[in-house]
């Protein structure tokens, strides 16, 4: 069976079908006209195809998740950064993969080049920053075109290479990023490896935002964030309204160990573990694919509750394998 994304676009598609052929009926029959027997057999096949492809899409949207997170779902956000209480190390971002236990790295700020892949081999999936968006002062890369268009090629090289990250999208777009841009960013992370994703920095408090219908179909995953802890009680209606701005797009979601927006402080132990314990029931829901930490450079500001998350990863990780 197709994934969800595909599954959605092709009932859309079959819908359109059916309704043109119910229209061409109907137009025979305001006329006055006999309706031939062969668009009446059109319009039944049309009918069930669509009907098929309906329960297609729900069989699919009913899939369940895993009951436990794993190595496999878990992702540290990071790299080298002089903002944010961050570390210079190239990397630091496997630091802190090592910290947490986790295998996957989500690599940011640094130069997206051959040498920063190597730095990071030991990433079991790497994902790689692509737009100049929130890359540290200093860091020589090429265009954004550019750097997708080279992260495509050297995934050939580097199969840990899973795709690429546009941080801050929504936010920045008009302003530092246009739907030009966009699009050019999109075709040449594909252009020798089409089974890269591009990844897009959502915060749920953007998910009304109108440039979201604009962006989407060139976001294959979506990186949803809390940035305003307030917003923490209606995660549950965010997640549904990332799902259906996003349809059959696999969603990544983001925990900040650390508040960045409002009190600059770590989150609490309640805020933190109210946010694993619900990020593991949409995974189990099938409504997130992936967990990702922020980040790297927590460990050194706020240990203990860096400690409570890594905990909880590792017990879950155990329970899972039960």
């Amino acid at each position: 069976m197709a994934n969800l994304k595909d599954a959605l676009n092709k009932e859309k598609a079959l819908g359109r079908k059916a309704e043109l052929a119910a229209a061409e009926i109907r137009k025979l029959e305001k006329a006055g006209k006999a309706v031939p027997q062969a668009k009446k057999d059109q319009l039944l096949r049309a009918h069930k195809q669509l009907m098929k492809s309906i329960s297609d899409c729900f069989r699919l949207m009913d899939k369940k998740g895993p009951s436990h997170f794993s190595r496999e779902n878990t992702w540290i956000w990071g790299g080298p950064t002089p903002y944010w209480g961050g570390s210079d190390k190239p990397d630091c971002a496997v630091d802190g993969a090592e910290y947490f236990g986790l295998e996957n790295i989500v690599y940011m700020y640094g130069p997206t080049d051959e040498n920063a892949i190597k730095l990071h081999s030991s990433a079991k999936k790497l994902i790689c920053q692509l737009s100049e968006i929130n890359r540290s002062p200093g860091v020589v890369c090429g265009s954004d075109a550019e750097t997708a268009e080279l992260l495509s090629e050297l995934s050939l090289k580097y199969p840990n290479i899973k795709g690429g990250m546009i941080d801050d999208l929504v936010g920045n777009y008009g302003r530092n990023v246009s739907l030009k841009e966009v699009k050019t960013i999109y075709a040449n992370l594909k252009k020798h490896n089409p089974d890269l994703k591009l990844y897009s920095v959502v915060y749920t408090h953007e998910l009304d935002s109108p440039f979201i219908q604009l962006i989407e179909p060139y976001v294959d995953a979506v990186n949803l964030w809390v940035g305003l802890n307030y917003n923490l009680p209606n995660l549950d209606l965010d997640i549904e309204k990332c799902r259906a701005a996003f349809p059959g797009k696999e969603i990544m979601l983001g925990i900040f160990i650390y508040d960045y927006f409002a009190s600059a402080n770590p989150n609490s132990f309640e805020f933190l573990d109210i946010q694993l314990k619900r990020a593991r029931k949409y995974l189990a829901e099938g409504k997130i694919h992936d967990l990702v930490l922020m980040g790297d450079r927590e460990v050194a500001k706020c240990q203990p509750e860096c400690d409570l998350v890594r905990d909880f990863l590792q017990n879950d990780f155990k329970a899972g394998k039960r």
